[in-house]
């Protein structure tokens, strides 16, 4: 059989699925053609960003942004570490006695007080009250020891600061 006998014999089988493809092949456009347009919807609005800023915009403007907070967030590492250093250096510790040098006179308005930092270094303040007079001492205190002969209650208050016990009255 020749192919010009073949499709005059079919000749209405093959226009009629020719038409059937063709309104098959239109149909798929319309509908990718809508579903193209929603997309192209989406993105202008998504391009667009917030109040109609273009989201590359948005984008460099956060990046921005992060940049300053990595910078501000290296300054404050920075203080800290400078704040922490010198607090070593602070007064941390605080120890206090009162008590009364004197038998049978006066009451406990004397005291010894060590002022110390993270190293145990700092002063030791002793101030003895008299009916009369008042005097008032400050040795230096390095490592927990001074290089002034300590009397006991300057000794208690520094141990109490390296212990941070409480105040208490001694005698």
């Amino acid at each position: 059989m020749d192919l010009y006998v073949i499709v005059e014999k079919y000749n209405l089988l093959i226009t009629g699925i020719s038409a059937g493809l063709a309104i098959l092949a239109f149909l798929i456009v319309i509908v990718y053609s809508i579903k193209t347009r929603k997309i192209i919807r989406k993105y202008k609005r998504l391009m667009r960003g917030v109040d109609n800023k273009n989201l590359e915009a948005l984008l460099m403007h956060y990046l921005d942004r992060v940049k300053n907070n990595e910078l501000k967030i290296q300054d404050l590492e920075y203080l800290y570490k400078n704040i922490e250093k010198e607090l070593e250096s602070c007064i941390q510790r605080v120890g206090i006695i009162r008590y009364n040098p004197f038998e049978q006179m006066g009451s406990d308005l004397s005291f010894s007080i060590a002022f110390l930092d993270k190293n145990n270094n700092g002063v030791v303040l002793t101030g003895l009250f008299t009916r009369n007079s008042s005097s008032i001492y400050a040795k230096p205190i390095e490592k927990g020891t001074s290089i002034y002969p300590l009397s006991q209650e300057e000794v208690e208050a520094i141990n109490r600061a390296i212990n941070k016990s409480s105040i208490v009255k001694t005698k």
